[in-house]
Formats: C-alpha cells, sequence, structure tokens
C-alpha cells in the first residue's frame, strides 16, 4: 500500500505504519516513513512528518531540509508547515547534537511568504531572522486595482458574476465584491487561470453544503497558500457562497454552496457570493460532480 498509485491509499499506509514508531521493530517503522518524505504527494509528506515530529532528531534533518525543498512545488502548505515544526522540534529535543553545518543549513533557509509557515518557525532560535507571523504587503497599486475592478462596479449596481459549469448544467453566482473584495479577487483570479477546471465536487452533503475547489479531490488540496478572512454581516441563507477553512485566516481555493440555511456557520466563514441562477442543478449536485470550468464575467 507504501507503493499504491492513489495517494490517499498511500497516506493511510504511513499514518498506519506511524501509528506503531514506539514499539518493537520501530527503527524499520520509521526508516518506512522517513523513506515518506520523498513521497510526491504533498499530503503524504505532511502525514510521514508530523508523525516523526513527536520524536524528532538531528539525524533525520538533512531528510526533512529535502522534504521542505521538495514541498517548494506543493500546491498545498500542509507539507511546509510540517517540515517547519519538525525543525523546530528537532531543535528543542536535540540541539546539542546540531553540529555547524546543521545549523547552518536550517538557519539558510530563505523565510517563507506563508505566515501559517512562518508560525511554525517561532521557538527556533535558528529561525529568528525570520519575520513574524503578519501577512505579506502588498502595495497600495494592488489594492487600488480591487477598488477600480471589483469594489467600484459591485457599488455600481455591476457585481462581477461568476458561472459554474458542470456536466448538470451552470450555477450562476453574484460576487459580493464589496462584502469581501479580497476573496473575490482571490477566487476570480483562480478562476480565470483555469484553477478550477476539472475539478470535482469531492464533498456534498444532503441539505447541507456541496463543497469543491481542491484539485487533489479530497479535500486536502488548495493553491499552495493562505488568504485573510473577511467575516461580514451576510447571512447563510440557501445558495450562499462561503470559504472552506481550516482554521482562521486558511482559505484558499475550496468553497462551499448551502443548499439550505445554515444560520450557525454566519460570521465564521467568509460569505463572498450568491446564488442567483442554475437553483436545481445546485439540488441536483452528487458528490463526485466535474466541473468544466468557471467562467468570470463580465
Amino acid at each position: 500500500m507504501l507503493a499504491d498509485a492513489d495517494p490517499r491509499v498511500r497516506q493511510s499506509a504511513v499514518a498506519a505504519v506511524a501509528a506503531f514508531l514506539d514499539s518493537t521493530g520501530g527503527s524499520a517503522r520509521r526508516a518506512t516513513v522517513v523513506r515518506a518524505l520523498r513521497d510526491p504527494d504533498f499530503f503524504v509528506r505532511a502525514t510521514a512528518l508530523l508523525a516523526l515530529a513527536d520524536s524528532a532528531r538531528s539525524s533525520e534533518v538533512p531528510a526533512v531540509l529535502a522534504s521542505y525543498a521538495l514541498a517548494a512545488r506543493d500546491s498545498g502548505n500542509d507539507a511546509r508547515i510540517a517540515a517547519i515544526r519538525y525543525l523546530r522540534t528537532a531543535w528543542q529535543r536535540d540541539s546539542a547534537a546540531f553540529g555547524d553545518s546543521l545549523r547552518q543549513a536550517v538557519s539558510g533557509l530563505p523565510p517563507s511568504d506563508d505566515p501559517l509557515v512562518r508560525a511554525e518557525a517561532k521557538g527556533n532560535p535558528l529561525l529568528a531572522s525570520w519575520p513574524g507571523t503578519e501577512g505579506v504587503a502588498r502595495d497600495l497599486g494592488w489594492y487600488e486595482k480591487v477598488v477600480r475592478d471589483i469594489v467600484a462596479p459591485s457599488l455600481g449596481g455591476a457585481a462581477p458574476r461568476a458561472r459554474i459549469e458542470t456536466a448538470r448544467g451552470t450555477i450562476t453566482l453574484e460576487l459580493l465584491g464589496v462584502d469581501a473584495p479580497l476573496t473575490v479577487e482571490n477566487f476570480t483570479r483562480l478562476a480565470r487561470a483555469g484553477f478550477y477546471r476539472d475539478v470535482r465536487f469531492h464533498r456534498v452533503v444532503p441539505n447541507f453544503v456541496a463543497q469543491d475547489g481542491d484539485p487533489r479531490g479530497d479535500g486536502n488540496g488548495g493553491p499552495g497558500y493562505a488568504i485573510r478572512d473577511e467575516l461580514n454581516l451576510r447571512r447563510y441563507s440557501r445558495g450562499a457562497v462561503g470559504m472552506a477553512l481550516s482554521g482562521p485566516d486558511t482559505g484558499g481555493s475550496q468553497y462551499f454552496l448551502t443548499l439550505s440555511p445554515q444560520p450557525h456557520l454566519d460570521a465564521r466563514y467568509t460569505i463572498f457570493a450568491l446564488v442567483v441562477g442554475g437553483w436545481q442543478v445546485m439540488d441536483d449536485l452528487v458528490q463526485g460532480d466535474r466541473i468544466s470550468n468557471i467562467v468570470i464575467a463580465p
């Protein structure tokens, strides 16, 4: 199963082996988990890193550094976060065994532009030069463009729209450029870049939500970065579109459509759009349905 073509199977296999790292034969099992740090799938690597981090040791740091370099190309940040967490734990547990070359290799890592990754560096003096967890500042021109392209048209009654094109038909969204301009900018940019082509609804819960935006198809994928929340006064009525999160300020590409009113979600997940057409298509969705494209208009 560790060599299965399906990364979900490999991830489950790594998790199963990792559960017995401290039992008889743990050395061989640990070597198996360490080999998973080279897996092509980032969630498999993240699972291995998190399992090993509980007993992190300096001897494994070179393999972790190589895994972190591999993670630079990932579409999700899970493996990057897990690798920096491992390095922090290894230093806290085994700093005396860090030679000069190993210290230099860790301290020479360039700072991540992801605040969630940088948060894991806190407490590791080798990464003390990394900035804090504040987001990366954008220049004024970027914000002016958001106002010009998204906020102003919305205020003028010409809010941008999106068409979710599926095999069952088209769902039309009105994007809330005034309530969540940065989230709308992120969504429209990903859509125009073709990010959502051939993505499937990986989660459909009847009378609750239909969720997509994960190119992996298992709920663990994303664009490789996170955006901040824009909580607003909109309510999760039927047809509200919200950003899927794994915690505060962890949105990326995954979003969900509410199939019925869900007031318990209010002010917890950014609402950035409303369904305005294709209601029957939305109601007919089932898990696994494919999105051929998301088109932004105008």
